[in-house]
């Protein structure tokens, strides 16, 4: 493993969207945005090159391949070799920005153009804007990001196919192929697909040839909440002109929203065609928190299913990432990642096939079922295990690295501004740290959110909300933690926050008005803090949620376990009855 680009070197605070290709002289390249600020999309941004003659072990100097004489945002780049000649072209996006009155930076419009190389990377030639791949009504265009690819097959053997994605002045959204028949001297815009933009479609295409010559494209869905299908597959069976069918979601393939990168190997044939996609492995709707587990996984019937085991790469945070194939024939990977957050550094790595498949492990994560019918099905993380409540089933938590997720954020999950309730069978032994039973929305100060978690430190169960301009909290006056089971309420009333154990004294605190849920992606974490500093430790059991406040004699039916109270408003129902 080797590390081209580290965040807050060389000039850059932040390096993204990775890029990786083999010349025909055996080099790789590696190119990345360099983004001078922070890692912000809008902004100051170059892109960068470097270059490895030992098969990524040790890397060349950076070279700023665009941007190097002004303060626009260059993006996307997306590189291609041409076998015959060794030509390496590199398309990418281009575009001013600027200041808005309240202070945050402003996307300008961009155009595409055009970088080669005819001594296998050492020096670049650039082209001004490639207008005519940019029709009129088309705001937004970008390539990419990741490789394209050389066509080996077919009456178009040769051509240069490179994807990319637009948005339009009215409103409409969708993805592109871009072609090359004279080694990427000239670029010709090809298949395009797009569709309202209240509707998934797809963005950040990858694109990879099949063993009949057609084009399997994978892509990134604009779809993040309500759904757990986060990718969009087509296919194009004339060399790129056309699309052969819209684009339709990819079931049973868990990523969170992020580009994924495509690489058909060698091996692959008509008898065992094999697909290779890297991207983080981890079910979720956020763009960030949700970036972990990057894994490699295959498809063996050209993309039209996915197996659910693969091979980790980076068990941690990580983002974007591109593939390529060595002249050894091992697989080469350039991803994004750093401590804390999936991206600011690009790190290299790369291993054999047979390397692959034997670190190939189970990526899928089990369920437990929502009983509402609102499909709020909860992801299980860690080793959470069932266990016994009476003579029902309950969740068994380690306090190490077990917990649970609603990670769709359905319509049906947003709380709002609305009176809710939440109730939860809870049993622990903590002495100490705060011990989290559900946590739904953000995490810290200004951020909205709601969270009901016992406090063995202090002796108290403490509940509280934030609006992003105001919080408030409400407590009992003990922790429960005598590894007996407690039925916690907590709710939002009237303008007061409500508490109580075991059907006891209601303890209240007056309650700030206002929104609580986040206006984007969100998860309800059950179990655990957000950041996972802080985890649960014993047994939870019978999680609802509802959209208003129940009565007294409606929450005292449901510690008694009726599933008949307020169904109209109930939103989850998790009873761990079974994992699947």
């Amino acid at each position: 493993m080797s590390t081209p680009f580290t965040h807050h070197t060389e000039g850059y605070a932040c390096f993204r969207i990775p890029a990786l290709i083999t010349t025909v002289s055996g080099a790789l390249l590696v190119f990345a945005e360099g983004r001078v600020d922070d890692c912000g999309d809008i902004g100051h941004i170059d892109i960068v090159m470097k270059r490895s003659l030992d098969g990524g072990r040790t890397w060349g100097p950076l070279k700023k391949l665009s941007g190097a004489a002004d303060t626009l945002a260059h993006g996307n780049p997306a590189p291609v070799v041409d076998a015959a000649t060794g030509r390496i072209s590199l398309l990418h996006a281009s575009g001013a920005w600027s200041l808005g009155s309240d202070g945050t930076r402003v996307r300008g419009p961009r155009s595409l153009h055009a970088l080669s190389s005819t001594d296998d990377g050492v020096t670049w030639t650039a082209r001004g804007p490639l207008n005519h791949l940019k029709p009129a009504g088309w705001s937004w265009v970008s390539t990419g990001p990741g490789h394209g690819l050389q066509l080996a097959a077919g009456p178009n053997r040769g051509r240069l196919v490179i994807p990319g994605d637009h948005t339009t002045e009215d409103a409409q959204g969708g993805g592109q192929l871009y072609y090359s028949d004279d080694g990427g001297q000239n670029w010709t815009l090809g298949a395009v697909h797009r569709v309202p933009r209240t509707s998934a479609h797809p963005s950040e295409l990858a694109v990879a040839e099949r063993a009949d010559g057609s084009l399997y494209v994978n892509a990134r869905s604009s779809a993040t909440c309500g759904t757990d299908d986060h990718r969009m597959t087509a296919t194009s069976v004339d060399a790129g002109h056309t699309f052969a069918t819209p684009f339709i979601s990819v079931p049973s393939l868990e990523t969170p929203p992020v580009f994924g990168s495509l690489l058909r190997m060698p091996s692959s044939g008509p008898n065992r065609p094999r697909l290779l996609l890297s991207a983080p492995s981890r079910p979720g709707a956020h763009t960030v928190e949700d970036r972990r587990t990057l894994a490699i996984r295959s498809s063996f019937d050209e993309g039209r299913t996915w197996q659910s085991a693969g091979t980790v790469v980076e068990p941690g945070r990580a983002g974007y990432s591109d593939l390529t194939l060595l002249p050894s024939g091992a697989i080469g990977l350039a991803y994004e990642t750093a401590s804390n957050t999936p991206h600011g550094t690009v790190r290299f790595t790369s291993f054999t096939e047979t390397q692959m498949d034997a670190e190939r492990e189970e990526l899928r994560l089990p369920r437990t079922s929502d009983s509402t019918g609102n499909r709020n099905h909860a992801v299980v993380h860690g080793g959470a295990v069932l266990g016994s409540r009476g003579s029902g089933r309950a969740i068994e938590l380690d306090g190490r690295d077990d917990y649970l997720r609603l990670v769709n954020c359905a319509p049906s999950l947003r709380l709002g501004g609305g009176d809710f309730t939440v109730t939860a069978w809870f049993r622990h032994t903590g002495t100490s740290g705060p011990q989290p039973i559900v946590w739904g929305y953000g995490q810290g100060a200004g951020a909205r959110q709601f969270w009901l978690r016992a406090e063995p430190s202090s002796g108290t169960v403490r509940a509280a909300i934030d609006t992003g301009t105001a919080s408030a909290s409400v407590e009992t006056p003990s922790s429960y933690n005598d590894d007996a089971w407690h039925h916690v309420v907590f709710q939002r009333q009237g303008g007061r926050l409500r508490l109580s154990v075991d059907g006891g004294t209601v303890h209240t605190a007056a309650a700030p008005a206002g929104d609580i849920t986040p206006p984007g992606a969100f998860t309800i974490h059950l179990g655990a803090r957000p950041d996972y500093e802080q985890l649960f430790r014993g047994g939870l059991d019978d999680i609802r949620i509802y959209g208003r406040a129940l009565t007294p004699a409606e929450y005292a039916r449901v510690r008694d376990g009726a599933t008949d109270v307020a169904v109209e408003e109930e939103r989850v129902r998790l009873g761990f009855t079974t994992l699947w």
